[in-house]
């Protein structure tokens, strides 16, 4: 039944696509995997142990990117992911989006890691190249 879904929400989001979607265009300009490494070792629940999936790093850094971007509250960007094709194309359809709580952890981790701040991590926060450190 996903596949179906997935059909669906490609079929949906080719209209978006047709009337111009920047995400899309955004999405395909930058390097998504060269941010994975600096955020990879915040999770703490890589062990055999088992325990609840992370959600994958690219999407909690693209999710940030647009809360940043459209100016969302953490419960507000839960909402508008759920409800715009766009975003959800921007993110690779995922199976599962995160809840508010989840992206205020995320970004409470990337934030006490210092990594927000350090290039080219800075741009996962605020985009922001003149607050960034080189090194």
């Amino acid at each position: 039944m996903a596949s179906f879904i997935d059909f669906a929400f490609r079929e949906e989001y080719e209209r978006v696509r047709i009337l111009g979607d920047k995400l899309s265009e955004i999405d395909s300009l930058i390097n998504w995997e060269a941010f994975r490494p600096i955020v990879k070792d915040m999770y703490d629940n890589n062990t055999e142990k088992g325990g609840r999936p992370n959600i994958d790093e690219i999407i909690m850094i693209k999710i940030l990117i647009l809360q940043e971007w459209h100016g969302l509250s953490d419960p507000e960007l839960e909402r508008q992911i759920t409800d715009r094709i766009s975003f959800r194309k921007f993110l690779g359809f995922p199976d599962t989006i995160p809840d508010y709580s989840t992206v205020w952890i995320f970004r409470e981790r990337l934030s006490k890691s210092g990594k927000e701040r350090s290039y080219p991590g800075c741009y996962i926060h605020n985009l922001r190249p003149r607050t960034c450190k080189s090194g």
